[in-house]
């Protein structure tokens, strides 16, 4: 799914902005760095589509 598709699926399950969707999507991928080991963490990332490293915590 497209970066784009992804943040108003989340906007729209929580009435909110595109923009506040996208710093939800930040808060959740720094949270699961955070909870998850750095392997399983990149080997999940990886499987993303480019676009979504926006949404990635810097290491």
């Amino acid at each position: 799914m497209s970066l784009d598709e992804f943040l108003r699926i989340i906007a729209d399950r929580e009435g909110i902005d595109r923009f506040a969707a996208s710093i939800h999507a930040r808060a959740v991928f720094a949270t699961l760095r955070e909870a998850v080991g750095d392997e399983e963490y990149f080997g999940v990332t990886l499987q993303l589509p480019p676009d979504y490293a926006v949404l990635l915590p810097v290491p």
